[in-house]
């Protein structure tokens, strides 16, 4: 069962409470509430607005049911952080020369600016979601013969069922937007975002968050985990409380399957999703947010200090995907004034695919020239 406590407002009758001699910081100190640890009674901060605090001495997370009351919050984990600032770089130097839209010496030409650790708390709501939608699909047949012979249009009736398992992640927080990536990691987010400059060709790059199991490797809440990786001082506390959590996930996983639906039917008429909640848990990630530099641009990356890994980044293409992005686009037109040309005997044509082919020359011998 929880365990309620009474709550021990603070500030009340002491010289810091009262305007003077601490300047702009009387209004803050003011704000400040306080409670006493359910477990080993130490004094726990907040600030207006937060009701899911962690203490920063035995780990104990405690969630303000109301103004005089605390509960002692029993499903309560920690993914252990694994990684330490130093390897945070290294992590992020690795995703900065993968894949194809980025250069393999991107990470030898940044300057990394600022390297913050974060333990932030999300509610995970594990949950399964079932949708059943019907709908009409856009066809086209040809009837009719010889001269007489057309295309029409035509709708059929189609349905479809669909189901996937979650662990879904809710930041615990009002504000998503103080740090950066938090909304990154909920399932189908944009969580890669290249950076096309003026190219104005721009096919790929980018990725979607995948569904994670962000209870994998799970642990019980553990300060002396934090503190071997010196990250205990960085704890967030909560704002939402874990019903509020529950109903924004359903809500989320509703729309995500409602636009799902959408995508397989040319018209859906009736779209029914049910989301069957098995648990809701707290559990606090531990990241590291990275700062860099690249051609007077500042661009941020998010690593998984538990599981080794880019959850969300930022980063400029390079210039030989651009290069080979354009010569394939304009090589394939190249070749298509061409055969227009061959066909028709068109010189025009010729001329034109001609053109576009020594434009894709030109584009690469300048791009030979050009500083990643």
């Amino acid at each position: 069962m929880p365990e309620e406590n009474s709550k021990e407002p603070a500030g009340t009758g002491g010289p810091e409470d009262t305007p003077g001699g601490e300047g702009g910081n009387v209004e803050k100190k003011s704000q400040i509430g306080e409670v006493s640890c359910s477990n080993c009674g130490a004094p726990l901060e907040y600030m207006p607005g937060e009701a899911v605090i962690t203490c920063s001495y035995c780990g104990t997370t405690t969630m303000l049911a109301d103004f005089d009351h605390i509960v002692t919050l029993e499903s309560h984990y920690l993914l252990p952080p694994a990684v330490g600032r130093d390897e945070s770089i290294s992590i992020a130097s690795a995703w900065l020369k993968k894949g194809f839209h980025r250069s393999n010496q991107l990470p030898n030409k940044v300057h990394w600016k600022d390297i913050e650790a974060r333990v932030l708390p999300y509610w995970v709501v594990r949950c399964t979601a079932n949708t059943r939608w019907s709908g009409q699909q856009k066809r086209t047949r040809t009837v009719g013969q010889g001269k007489a012979q057309k295309t029409e249009e035509y709708w059929e009736p189609v349905q479809g069922h669909f189901s996937e398992d979650y662990t879904w992640p809710v930041y615990a927080r009002e504000d998503t937007a103080e740090f950066w990536g938090i909304r990154n990691i909920e399932p189908g987010r944009q969580a890669v975002f290249p950076d096309w400059g003026k190219f104005i060709l721009r096919f790929g790059g980018s990725r979607k968050a995948p569904n994670r199991d962000l209870l994998e490797g799970k642990a019980d809440f553990s300060i002396e985990e934090l503190k071997k990786s010196g990250m205990q001082e960085h704890i967030v506390n909560g704002q939402i409380v874990q019903e509020r959590a529950e109903q924004n996930a359903r809500s989320r996983i509703i729309e995500m399957h409602h636009t799902q639906a959408e995508s397989r039917a040319t018209r859906v008429t009736d779209i029914d999703t049910t989301v069957d909640v098995q648990g809701v848990d707290l559990v606090y990630l531990p990241l590291w947010e990275l700062t860099y530099s690249y051609g007077g641009k500042d661009y941020r990356i998010l690593v998984d200090a538990s599981r080794r890994e880019v959850l969300s980044g930022e980063a400029p293409v390079g210039k030989w995907a651009k290069a080979t992005i354009f010569d394939i686009v304009f090589l394939l037109l190249a070749a298509l004034f061409i055969a227009i040309g061959a066909g028709a005997d068109a010189a025009w044509a010729y001329v034109v695919g001609g053109v576009l082919g020594a434009g894709a020359v030109a584009y690469t011998a300048w791009t030979a020239t050009m500083k990643e």
